[in-house]
């Protein structure tokens, strides 16, 4: 399922100086392309992870199933 982005609109506030010295103030360190990657998509290889494991169990559920019914 695709997550809902909500965008925000920017604010005309009065200079660019009053911006620039907001945006310095709550600037993040800039991260590498992996560790972005691993923040955008954690949702996705948790998912993953889940489907994995659920995929494991239903195969274990066959093979019981295979030596029981024989």
């Amino acid at each position: 399922m695709a997550r809902k982005v909500r965008r925000v609109r920017p604010t005309q506030s009065g200079t660019k100086a009053a911006d620039t010295a907001k945006e310095k103030a709550t600037a993040k360190p800039k991260l590498s392309p992996e560790e972005q990657f691993r923040q955008e998509y954690a949702y996705v290889l948790k998912d993953l992870r889940q489907v994995l494991i659920l995929a494991i169990a239903m195969f274990a559920l066959l093979i019981v199933l295979n030596v029981v019914l024989r």
